[in-house]
């Protein structure tokens, strides 16, 4: 019951020394206070571990003298100070499992992280199709073409090209295909022909099977690392007969054995969900998001660290400068990362912070919010801006809500190691909302856990939160002055309870998690105004918010675990069957999951090239037919075609210049050529068509291709109607006819769907 009054000592002490207190009461109290606090630690060490430290013992009695010297002078009483806390830092009697800390704390938990991230990495290497077609064929997907097309930009223009790789000229973010040019320029360092295709996957592997479970490891760890010795310590008998042994008697081994467990358990967790980083590998493919996605994390930690450091004013200038360095790479990588990161961070924002710093970032949100409107609108003309239930018109529902909902509870895993991962998360959820309700229940001891304000309710003093009473007074009475005076008033003027923090961080972390299922819901089961704009910044679809999906589950179950790994009142056998459940999850996951698998077959199958779908966009016919047109055109003459029959693929294979590369090359900037050409071409006047394609040639050559419809697989671009003038055989034949163009291949024979194929030259002299 003395608790408050005790721990006000240390503030006391600097209260005493800043206003100068000199008189015998004052003097009298100060010893006071000192004798019962280390009274009670001893007291209270003696309750909790059945074992009374001697140094809290010989504390008391130099308490005691301390008493006595303090009625003297201030002197006499500093040196009785340092008297204890050097007595207590240097004389106390190890316990019987102290030996073991120092070394095995130093090994095992970067051990396991080590291991952990190894067997994430050994994970996507498995899941990765194996045959020789994933190295040398392009994955034949919607963007797939786009991200070949930027990567030869690069080595083709050099870096500068980075800043305009889109067809048009605009900007798209580069870091992913900066990454594979880079790798194909240090390969061929070493007389090495690294092709695009190799390179692409080769840096998809490496930021998936290593950066992004080291991501969600530092992640992780803001919360694991902080977990008590006496929450993440077990002590286990070196003796058969150790069980009949006192407590303090037992020869034991110390291991920080759940952080180390849980750095273990992590990263294969991270990459047991199909929803990333495998979808972004099968849904486009959605590289660069994707990309900034894995990346995120880091972005998270170093958010949650400058937080705490704004509240404890230690080590902010690192913090913000860790900051702004993880910040800029995410967004470099893709920039509208950026709304993910706020969805994420938001509830930390408003939980920790006061109201006027979250009343000013509120501002900056919506100032940042009118200029992307005002960016919008200005490069994308319409009338519906104001008209949300009118935006995205095209969209349709592919899944029912409960279908959406069942998809992130299980975390995107399919089977029955799915349903245990939602039952895993549902106990989570029970969990952080005990935290809430009954946050007492799972708070720290207080000799577990120094109080900080605005630090996560699992971080107590930064890296301090293992100290024992006497030693946390040790350090107190060893700090310099002014330390101790700012100490004093960060983190016992202003004091915070540990179940208030508690209960703080478990409101966030519920927050992020309803937030991220909300995203989802909408975009891939809602439709109507409201839908609209929660979807807007993820561009509607349901594709990026699948990526979502691990940052609103893993956190949630790494939060609950540490809560119950730290709560002071659990025996250690409930906290030995949660760290056993959630080893089970990380193993049955990677057994049997059936929808990872399906990306994995969809994936590898989009790698192979047959005809076993004449219609598809990639085809083996079609691919023997794109390597006859530019033996025949060469890589300077422009060759015009409707992507969406496959032809882009001529510039991602053999560097054809295809005017439209990609299949969305855009009018919009420099992109103006485009609808001129297909103006030209649906106007029927064969020397207006001449005139604009063949200035665009570089050596005066301009061919048409006909290749056949637009591939099934390719139907979900909006704007596909727009080349829909390449496919008219009347002006074709027309345009052959009146001489704009002539034939000079024809492909009919190839194969009997390919009636009507042919590649034309255009008449330019």
């Amino acid at each position: 019951m003395f608790h408050p009054f005790l721990d006000a000592f240390p503030a006391f002490v600097a209260a005493r020394s800043s206003f100068g207190l000199q008189n015998a009461d004052a003097i009298a109290i100060c010893g006071l206070l000192s004798r019962l606090r280390l009274r009670w630690m001893a007291m209270k060490q003696h309750s909790t571990d059945n074992t009374i430290p001697t140094a809290a013992g010989d504390a008391v009695d130099e308490a005691d003298s301390a008493v006595a010297a303090s009625k003297t002078t201030d002197e006499t009483t500093a040196k009785t100070t340092d008297k204890i806390a050097n007595k207590t830092t240097n004389d106390t009697s190890p316990l019987p499992c102290d030996s073991a800390v120092p070394r095995l704390s130093r090994i095992a938990l970067p051990v396991c992280s080590v291991i952990g991230v190894a067997l994430a990495a050994a994970i996507v290497w498995a899941w990765f199709p194996h045959g020789s077609a994933a190295w040398t064929n392009p994955l034949h997907e919607i963007d797939a073409p786009a991200h070949y097309y930027f990567i030869r930009k690069i080595l083709g223009e050099g870096v500068g090209a980075a800043t305009h790789l889109w067809p048009n000229d605009e900007y798209y973010p580069p870091l992913f295909h900066l990454l594979a040019a880079g790798l194909i320029k240090l390969a061929s360092l070493f007389g090495v022909n690294l092709s695009i295709y190799a390179a692409f996957n080769t840096v998809w592997l490496a930021s998936s099977g290593l950066v992004w479970p080291i991501a969600i490891q530092l992640y992780a760890s803001y919360f694991t690392r902080r977990l008590s010795h006496s929450a993440q310590s077990v002590c286990f008998p070196r003796f058969a007969n150790a069980r009949k042994s006192s407590a303090r008697n037992v020869a034991s081994v110390v291991v920080p054995l759940f952080p180390a467990i849980l750095a273990l358990i992590i990263p294969p967790l991270a990459v047991a969900s199909a929803s990333h980083p495998f979808q972004m590998l099968a849904s486009g493919p959605l590289i660069a998001f994707g990309l900034a996605a894995t990346l995120l994390p880091f972005w998270l930690y170093a958010t949650l660290r400058l937080l705490d450091a704004l509240a404890t004013r230690e080590h902010l200038v690192k913090w913000i400068i860790w900051f702004f360095v993880t910040a800029g790479v995410c967004m470099f990588a893709h920039p509208r990362i950026v709304f993910t990161w706020l969805l994420l961070m938001a509830p930390f924002v408003l939980t920790r912070l006061p109201w006027k710093a979250i009343a000013g970032l509120a501002g900056v949100v919506v100032l940042g919010a009118a200029v992307f409107l005002a960016y919008m609108m200005s490069s994308y003309k319409s009338d519906r801006y104001f008209n949300p239930a009118s935006w995205f018109h095209t969209f349709v529902p592919n899944r029912t809500v409960p279908e959406a909902l069942k998809i992130y509870v299980t975390d995107n895993i399919g089977g029955v190691q799915g349903w245990f991962m939602a039952a895993i998360v549902l106990i989570a959820f029970a969990v952080t909302v005990a935290a809430i309700i009954r946050p007492q229940w799972f708070a720290a001891n207080r000799a577990d856990s120094a109080t900080v304000p605005g630090a996560s309710a699992i971080d107590r003093a930064s890296d301090s939160t293992s100290a024992q009473p006497h030693e946390q007074v040790a350090d107190f009475a060893a700090m310099p002055a002014d330390r101790r005076n700012r100490k004093t008033s960060a983190s016992y003027l202003i004091p915070r309870s540990d179940a208030s923090q508690l209960r703080r961080d478990a409101i966030a972390i519920l927050l992020a998690f309803f937030l991220v299922g909300l995203v989802y819901v909408c975009s891939t089961a809602l439709t109507g105004w409201f839908p609209n704009i929660v979807a807007a910044a993820w561009y509607r679809a349901e594709t990026r918010p699948l990526t979502m999906i691990p940052f609103g589950v893993l956190p949630l179950i790494v939060f609950a675990a540490v809560v119950l790994l730290r709560a002071g009142r659990l025996p250690n056998v409930t906290k030995i069957i949660a760290i056993v459940l959630l080893a089970a999850l990380a193993i049955s996951c990677q057994f049997g999951n059936t929808v990872r698998s399906a990306l994995s077959d969809a994936v590898y199958a989009n790698m192979t090239i047959d005809d076993a779908r004449p219609d598809e966009q990639l085809t083996a016919t079609k691919e023997k037919i794109l390597k006859k047109v530019v033996k025949e055109t060469g890589t300077d003459s422009v060759v015009v075609s409707d992507p969406l029959n496959g032809s882009m693929y001529a510039t991602a294979m053999y560097g054809a210049d295809m005017l439209f590369p990609i299949y969305n090359a855009k009018a919009e900037k420099n992109g103006a050529i485009f609808g001129q050409t297909e103006n030209a071409f649906a106007s029927g006047d064969g020397k207006a068509l001449t005139n604009t394609v063949c200035p665009l040639s570089a050596d005066g050559d301009a061919y048409f291709l006909s290749m056949g419809g637009q591939a099934p697989s390719l139907q979900m671009f909006t704007f596909k109607q727009q080349y829909d003038t390449f496919h008219d055989q009347k002006l074709i034949d027309q345009y052959a006819k009146d001489g704009t163009m002539r034939k000079v291949q024809d492909y009919s024979n190839m194969a009997s769907y390919a009636k009507g194929w042919a590649l034309y030259q255009f008449n330019c002299q």
